[in-house]
């Protein structure tokens, strides 16, 4: 049951993180849906893209690799990759 907990409380962590951060960050560019639905889209779009959606993968991998320190690290520098992304993306491409 605790890995289970775990798991879902980071899935649910790194969704909440995102979309938050998006909809906050881009809500005056249609928030999430610019974010996603953009084409084309900057490098650092893709790259802020391809961050959640590996932070994610990995969060559901947890049923099947476990927990543990190496598992959490992993998914907190994706998450950090991600928002550094999102940063950059609003310094270095004003609309």
């Amino acid at each position: 049951m605790e890995n289970w907990l775990t798991i879902a409380t980071v899935f649910i962590a790194v969704a909440l993180i995102h979309f938050s951060y998006v909809d906050f960050r881009f809500r005056y560019r249609d928030g999430i849906g610019w974010f996603w639905r953009l084409s084309p889209a900057p490098l650092l779009m893709w790259l802020g893209r391809l961050t959640v959606i590996a932070a994610l993968i990995v969060a559901l991998a947890g049923t099947f690799i476990g927990t543990n320190k190496t598992y959490l690290v992993v998914i907190g520098a994706l998450m950090v990759a991600h928002l550094i992304c999102l940063i950059l993306l609003e310094v270095l491409e004003p609309r």
